[in-house]
């Protein structure tokens, strides 16, 4: 039977020398505590495919303007390049 052992010896700080069992009282609040995986099953739900990740994140105009960048830096680099091999001749 559980019964209540006083602390009338003021010495906190070391724990009560008794033959008396103590039992675990936030696993007798709250129950034992559950080793189980505590995630939801539907976080493994529709996890294959996202539909959303089918939408451009750029616009036309952007994808446009971004590829003339991207040919004028390919020209350029072009022009050094062959400035370079002439340079070498």
């Amino acid at each position: 039977m559980r019964e209540h052992i006083p602390k009338r010896h003021l010495d906190f700080d070391n724990p009560i020398q008794t033959n008396k069992v103590f039992d675990n009282t936030n696993a007798r609040i709250y129950g034992g505590k559950v080793s189980t995986s505590m995630q939801p099953t539907s976080s493994d739900w529709g996890t294959g495919r996202n539909p959303a990740s089918e939408i451009p994140r750029v616009g036309l105009r952007t994808q446009a303007f971004e590829q003339m960048i991207a040919a004028q830096v390919a020209a350029e680099i072009k022009e050094k390049q062959d400035e370079q091999e002439r340079q070498l001749q």
